[in-house]
């Protein structure tokens, strides 16, 4: 795999990015698409067949499955080489968890212990708590859990109550609190637990299960994810020996951050996996199922979903892949300089946070949008749980919520990006003084049309957050009561980074395979587009009227429309990529 240029967070929105910049799902090595095939066969062979009682959280059926994802090295792939594991890369990670959706109601068990039960260890943990607890994790005799949301902090995560005070001897930190929405809480043997050290130094600590004053409540009753054992915590007076505090006093924002940020690049790669299995299964029903005599399928209207559903799935699994990209090449470029300490680690997700959390929004919603669609196509049947359509709404729902609400997600998007120009590290405010009006060009559907229009996209969030910048003051636009703004903001920025990452993997998939058929993928990058081009044009219209006078306001949307392209025959573009998806059985 050869990336060519060097980025850092939010570049996209100035700088000319080409093909050979991102990375894409093609770009994975066979030993990579090989974990992914043996997570597959594992979940067909063990877990597919014990559904119903997963779902009904029979620890006798799931542990003996969290041990045997344990023996097939999941809970070693993100643990370093020198730490006795495999060591594998973040794009790895990313095809590791795009499989995710294969294992059902374990998933969740399985990747949170994984993933935010095992990461904080790995990465802040002393030698002598990594040879207490790592092997253990690793082999699945432990399983972890991240207890950091509370009753009254969830979004808001720095303002936790849980309080820890050392002992007079000194040798234990006496936790007091309440932790809620705990995964794999009630099976759980070790917790990362978050806890404020005398009130104010935000701090991280390894809790045992059994360790006296702990109190793990009932399983909750889910929406989805019914698999999952999520539980509140109860602390009372609860004794932590002091070698069990995980990295530094007042540190433990890191641990968390960390964690989240990684977590979010993960979800989105887990969420494209499964909008694809929603796809590729949807399809096959639209295909068997007939009504006025012919499939489903055939009809208009379910072509166009089915369309868009493709769309929209093709494009999240380009940002997620983008995204890991990011991190993926940011980390080998600093392992090449001698690089490599924890330190350059947080710095590099903290460098890509704001596309992380941009591939966890477009991943969610993506996840959401396909799973009701899905249903809809399945009609009366879709809302019986005797067909996968109920699960997938059902399960869908939450991964809009945790690590990160989209609100939560969005407000960091536009206020990482503003924060980022105001300190020199995002020439935004040069790029908008440079800023010439546009020239109107035909609309077209090819790829060089379409990363124009990409290009001419971003020149529209220039001008846009140009006249935010003109009406508002930079600290005022921080302000609770311009979230709107906010929002409208991030929204345009994420829908030119969906846009662009999907027109780029198209790009550079038919430069590698000259004669190769890419009318679907290029169908595909084109309905992304457009729809993405939709987006930018309602929220820069709100943004626009609502803040400009009568005076300016038409030249300023006269303007806005000139950047934008006319959506010059999507019918067909539809039409093509249902016949393409259903010759393919929904796989694209």
């Amino acid at each position: 795999m050869h990336v060519r240029s060097p980025q850092y967070g939010a570049s996209f929105l100035i700088d000319q990015v080409c093909p050979e910049d991102v990375v894409c799902p093609e770009d994975m090595s066979d030993d990579e698409r090989l974990l992914m095939r043996s997570i597959k066969e594992f979940a067909e062979q063990e877990v597919v067949p014990r559904y119903d009682e997963i779902d009904r959280r029979n620890i006798d059926v799931i542990r003996p499955l969290f041990k045997k994802a344990a023996e097939l090295g999941l809970f070693m792939a993100e643990v370093p080489e020198a730490l006795g594991g495999l060591g594998l890369s973040v794009l790895a990670i990313a095809g590791m968890s795009e499989c995710r959706s294969y294992l059902g109601g374990l998933a969740s068990t399985v990747f949170a212990h994984q993933g935010i039960g095992t990461l904080p260890l790995i990465n802040f943990g002393t030698p002598d708590q990594i040879d207490r607890y790592l092997p253990r994790c690793m082999d699945g005799d432990l399983m972890a859990a991240f207890a950091l949301t509370e009753p009254g902090s969830g979004s808001d995560a720095m303002n936790i109550t849980t309080s820890a005070v050392l002992n007079a001897a000194g040798t234990h930190y006496v936790v007091n609190g309440a932790k809620q929405w705990i995964t794999n809480a009630g099976w759980a043997d070790l917790f990362i637990l978050f806890a404020k050290i005398d009130g104010t130094a935000f701090s991280a600590f390894l809790l045992e299960r059994q360790t006296p004053g702990l109190t793990i409540g009932d399983h909750e009753k889910l929406l989805g994810l019914q698999g999952s054992s999520v539980c509140a915590l109860q602390l009372d007076d609860v004794a932590i020996p002091v070698n069990n505090l995980l990295g530094e006093v007042g540190k433990g924002h890191k641990v968390a951050l960390c964690t989240l940020n990684l977590g979010r690049m993960k979800m989105a790669a887990n969420c494209a996996g499964t909008s694809k299995k929603i796809l590729a299964a949807t399809t096959q029903y639209a295909m068997e199922r007939r009504q006025f005599g012919r499939p489903i399928a055939e009809f208009g209207l379910i072509q166009r979903k089915l369309a868009d559903m493709a769309a929209r799935a093709y494009g999240a699994e380009s940002v997620a892949y983008r995204t890991a990209g990011l991190v993926y090449t940011a980390a080998e470029a600093e392992g090449a300089e001698g690089g490599g300490s924890l330190d350059r680690k947080l710095e590099t997700l903290a460098e890509f946070s704001t596309e992380c959390a941009m591939a966890k929004v477009i991943g969610s919603e993506t996840y959401h949008g396909l799973a009701d669609d899905a249903l809809q196509v399945y009609g009366g049947n879709g809302y019986s749980e005797e067909y996968p359509a109920a699960r997938w709404y059902r399960d869908s729902r939450i991964t809009r919520i945790y690590e990160g609400t989209s609100e939560i997600c969005r407000l960091s998007i536009a206020k990482t990006i503003l924060t980022r120009a105001e300190r020199g590290r995002l020439a935004l405010r040069d790029a908008v003084a440079g800023l010439t009006p546009p020239a109107r060009e035909p609309a077209g559907s090819d790829l060089v049309t379409l990363r124009a229009g990409v290009d001419r996209l971003k020149h529209l969030f220039l001008f846009v957050i140009g006249e935010v910048w003109e009406q508002v003051e930079p600290p005022q636009l921080l302000a609770p009561t311009h979230q709107q703004y906010l929002g409208s903001l991030a929204d345009i920025a994420i829908e030119i980074y969906l846009a662009e990452s999907t027109v780029l993997r198209v790009s550079k998939l038919t430069a590698a395979r000259p004669t190769s058929d890419l009318r679907l993928e290029s169908a595909l990058a084109t309905l992304v587009f457009y729809k993405a081009a939709d987006r930018v044009r309602q929220e820069s219209t709100e943004v626009l009227c609502a803040l400009l006078d009568a005076h300016r306001r038409p030249d300023a949307l006269d303007r806005m429309t000139a950047w934008l392209p006319a959506p010059v025959g999507l019918l067909e573009t539809r039409a093509l990529i249902a016949r393409e998806l259903v010759a393919r059985h929904g796989v694209v």
